[in-house]
């Protein structure tokens, strides 16, 4: 896998002008070339109008496979409602939670989200599309929730997946993942001790 550590963090409004940081801060692009493309980081909030019409949209495409969905997000139904997705996984959370997205010529082909909890983060929301698998997008995102533990200062990582989930099993196990709670009959709960890059 090529990475280009020539990363730059830019502030951008909607017409690509530089805007004031404070006001559009949860729009945090990072761009770098990998595989020989080029793809952005951003930060999405379930909480802005604009993030919510764009994202449903992609999630609607994701989910139109009821398998797809299951993997993601067993404890709702299909088809896909967008309003169930943000009540059950980002409303109700007292923890603060955090969302990002990896877009390929303004595309958005990955997402991810974390929850902040007191001695770790809990990760969650794995997606990456079906078109943009096996490049290493999935491995950049955990990166990125993994880099954001240390900053903020907690011991370990969790994420829940289900016992069929086997790609994403091995991809966890891959990435220093290890099996901490089996005893539910669908999921696993996996942990990562995170220690300094």
């Amino acid at each position: 896998m090529f990475f280009n550590a020539n990363i730059k963090t830019l502030y951008l409004s909607p017409l690509n002008k530089p805007i004031n940081r404070s006001k559009f801060f949860h729009k945090i692009f990072i761009t770098f070339k990998m595989n020989e493309l080029e793809y952005t980081l951003e930060k999405i909030s379930y909480s802005k109008k604009e993030d919510c019409r764009i994202i449903e949209s992609v999630l609607n495409g994701w989910f139109q496979n009821p398998k797809t969905l299951n993997l993601v997000s067993p404890n709702l139904t299909y088809p896909f409602k967008f309003k169930d997705w943000v009540s059950k996984h980002y409303f109700k959370s007292s923890k603060p939670i955090t969302s990002i997205v990896i877009k390929s010529k303004n595309w958005i082909v990955g997402h991810i989200s974390y929850r902040i909890e007191t001695n770790k983060i809990h990760l969650f929301h794995l997606i990456i599309d079906k078109k943009f698998r096996g490049l290493g997008l999935a491995k950049l995102l955990i990166g990125k929730v993994e880099r954001d533990c240390f900053v903020k200062q907690k011991g370990y990582i969790t994420l829940n997946v289900l016992k069929k989930n086997e790609e994403a099993i091995n991809l966890y196990k891959k990435l220093g993942y290890s099996t901490f709670n089996n005893k539910n009959s669908k999921t696993i709960v996996m942990k990562k001790k995170y220690t300094r890059p």
